[in-house]
């Protein structure tokens, strides 16, 4: 079944269904769109005609109506008299409709702050002692009482559980520690997720959300829901496809565009696709493209058995029927085949540019982590002739026949160990490629290789520090003296790198790949290129302002920790490090100017926090005090410094005769008016995007990872986890 849009006028449509001999037939006329309500437009009165519902609880109830209870002929007989349905026909109307309760009720009330266990016996207890709990609230019961509860509070014990919804695809993600759990303990969890999802795709279907729902069908309408829910993951597959010409709003995350069609656009676009799909199942995915080469090949997590319905309703029979373990299997086989559907056409929508596509099942392994027990391939061609139409046509199908897994045994294969280039995944240091040149001027480096910030393993200098810190332990003068010479041998390898560089240069140390990425951000002039400061320079000159400062020596460990600050510029330590020497000397004007210095190039959530903090602090002794609240009130909740911020602000406000703190807003304001952006500040963000963009398209993966999981962290977008996890 599919709507059909009017193409002069597209509030106004038809619905075709299919018939037997495969040709589509109009059986009913529509008004409004699928961003609206709908309704059924027709000379007789119908269920669907006196209804203005949400484009997915009408295409629900319209399905059910002429396609799972009436074959062709009795769907168009019922267009002309509402009265002619069959008997089967009129009990699933009759199960669907929606009553008016008496008053609305909140099916998740509790789910999102309560533990996971409290949660569910609470709605257990409430629907049980409801003088005339409604039809979703006996189905909610039903499926809440197939779980162990005893079992899943101990699992609670063992790992800290929480429950997130995603809006994009409505449905709920629970979050635990896997590491800390047996694989039957995971699949249990997984399968309570599943009725969860269940459970929120009824209250989709019938408008309410997670809002209270002031309606309800009757609990055998929403077993039809839930069997149909399961059923309808192909229905996806034609308005996928056709998504694969729109924008992708992933294309320019910064100032710089994306290739179009390049490894960029086409795996943002299938991220985007996949982080969407209303699948009541957990789906763990990886996936890995080569657009040179036209190919994707996607794997997914098998379903968990137990996630299954333990029975289903027949509404021809008007009668349950329970499904034993064995049935349960092959509905979860059935579902992971017409997931694996979806995802190539999920490929195919990715770009014009992909022509073949493997698409594998896996399933948890105690040794191996995964083993794959499915493998499919797509040719593009044979995909939207062949597999398409049967995209379309599997949500009338039982489960019980297998139909897609059936329709997929002509498609089994093997794939390769890898489709993407060794290359793309090589470590800097081992790639010695030329980078573009517009990347050239981004990072300041010309080959990818001048990016690495790791010292080789067996670095002899190192292994200098590491005895010179060993020595420290019983002659700590001797060790100092040791790491004094030592700074002085590389600084004068340092200088005689700078030397022979044929154009300008500068020394600096990373302490990571991020901290390097962000450099940049501080160079006005993009000829000059950065070389890397060995690890035990700055090891060693970190021991000297340890030393002094130790000995509480703070004028004399002042200029040793500013020559550290000036060895590593974006570092996040070496900025702590000044600051902390500047507080001890009562320096506050310096601590500002430092700090404000450091939330120019921060990027992490424990980092801008403390520089927040020491910052508040110096403007309150400067006298600047509404700055000083302002950034108090900036510090992040639940980092480090934040029980302490706390703490302090409460002095100032005291101190300032003020009762409330400033809001959020408020406080940004008061930073901006003083030229402080909130960090990650703009220059950053957009240094990371643009980075991010070029390095993927152009084939430096290993690179690219760490920018995407920076944006990842600050923006919180799922595409952008899935994005990172394809580069690995």
């Amino acid at each position: 079944m599919e709507l059909v849009l009017d193409e002069s006028d597209s509030s106004i449509g038809e619905i075709m269904v299919r018939e037997a001999n495969g040709a589509m037939h109009a059986c009913a006329q529509t008004v409004g769109s699928p961003e609206g309500p709908m309704r059924e437009q027709s000379d007789h009165e119908t269920w669907n005609s006196t209804r203005a519902l949400p484009y997915g609880e009408f295409m629900a109830s319209m399905f059910l109506r002429y396609v799972i209870f009436a074959d062709s002929e009795n769907a168009i007989a019922s267009t002309a008299d509402a009265g002619g349905l069959d008997e089967g026909m009129q009990n699933v109307v009759d199960k669907i409709k929606l009553v008016k309760l008496p008053e609305p009720v909140e099916v998740f009330l509790g789910f999102n702050t309560a533990p996971l266990p409290d949660a569910i016996e609470t709605l257990l207890y409430r629907v049980d002692h409801a003088e005339n709990p409604s039809g979703i609230e006996r189905y909610a019961a039903t499926l809440m009482s197939e779980i162990d509860l005893p079992r899943l509070r101990t699992i609670a014990a063992k790992s800290e559980m929480s429950l997130a919804r995603i809006d994009r695809s409505k449905l709920f993600y629970l979050n635990f520690d896997r590491s800390l759990l047996d694989q039957d303990e995971i699949d249990m969890l997984l399968a309570i997720e599943c009725r969860l999802n269940r459970l929120s795709g009824i209250l989709e279907r019938i408008g309410a959300g997670l809002a209270p729902a002031a309606s309800s069908p009757s609990l055998e309408g929403c077993a039809l829901f839930d069997s149909w829910h399961i059923a309808k993951t192909t229905n996806d597959v034609p308005r996928l496809l056709d998504t694969a010409s729109s924008d992708n709003p992933w294309a320019k995350p910064g100032t710089v565009s994306c290739q179009p069609g390049g490894e960029w656009d086409v795996r943002t676009r299938f991220a985007r696709i996949v982080e969407a799909l209303n699948v009541v199942t957990r789906l763990d995915y990886t996936y890995r493209v080569n657009v040179a080469e036209g190919i994707m090949l996607v794997r997914f997590g098998q379903s968990v058995v137990d996630a299954m319905p333990q029975r289903e309703y027949d509404a021809q029979d008007d009668a349950w029927r329970e499904l034993d373990e064995d049935t349960r299997a092959i509905w979860g086989a059935e579902h992971d085949a017409r997931v694996a559907l979806t995802l190539a056409a999920a490929c195919f929508a990715a770009g014009t540019c992909i022509t073949r596509c493997y698409v594998q099942i896996a399933a948890p392994d105690s040794e191996q982590g995964e083993r794959v027990v499915a493998t499919y391939f797509f040719g593009r061609a044979a995909y939207l002739a062949d597999c398409v139409p049967v995209a379309k046509d599997l949500e009338s199908m039982d489960m019980d026949d297998m139909s897609c897994k059936r329709v997929l045994e002509a498609y089994e294969s093997t794939a390769p160990e890898t489709i993407e280039p060794a290359e793309v995944h090589a470590r800097p240091r081992d790639d010695h490629r030329t980078l573009p040149p517009a990347l050239r001027d981004l990072l300041l480096a010309d080959t990818a290789d001048e990016l690495e910030v790791m010292e080789e393993d067996d670095d002899p200098y190192v292994a200098r520090v590491v005895e010179l810190r060993e020595q420290a332990k019983v002659d700590r003068t001797g060790a100092f003296e040791g790491f004094s010479r030592l700074v002085e041998e590389l600084e004068a390898k340092c200088a005689v790198a700078e030397l022979l560089a044929t154009g300008p240069v500068q020394t600096q140390f990373c302490d990571n790949q991020l901290v390097r990425m962000v450099l940049p951000v501080l160079e006005e002039d993009r000829s000059v290129r950065i070389l890397r400061a060995p690890d035990a320079l700055y090891f060693a000159q970190h021991e000297i302002c340890s030393f002094y400062a130790e000995q509480e020596d703070f004028e004399r460990a002042l200029p040793e920790v500013r020559h550290l600050y000036d060895l590593a510029r974006s570092s996040m330590q070496s900025h702590f490090a000044l600051i902390n020497v500047l507080a001890r000397l009562e320096r506050f004007d310096e601590i500002i100017e430092v700090a404000r210095h450091g939330l120019r190039i921060a990027s992490d959530r424990s980092a801008i926090g403390y520089l927040f903090y020491r910052l508040a602090f110096a403007y309150w002794n400067c006298d600047q005090l509404d700055l000083a609240l302002a950034c108090y009130r900036l510090v992040p909740r639940g980092e480090e410094s934040g029980s302490s911020a706390l703490e302090e602000m409460q002095g100032l406000m005291n101190e300032m005769g003020v009762s409330e703190p400033p809001t959020f807003e408020e406080a940004v304001e008061t930073i901006r008016k003083a030229g402080l952006e909130l960090p990650p500040v703009s220059a950053v963000t957009n240094q990371l995007a643009d980075a991010a963009v070029q390095l993927v398209d152009n084939g430096f993966f290993f690179l690219a990872r760490g920018c995407i999981f920076q944006m990842w962290r600050t923006m919180g977008n799922d595409e952008l986890g899935s994005l990172n996890r394809s580069l690995g």
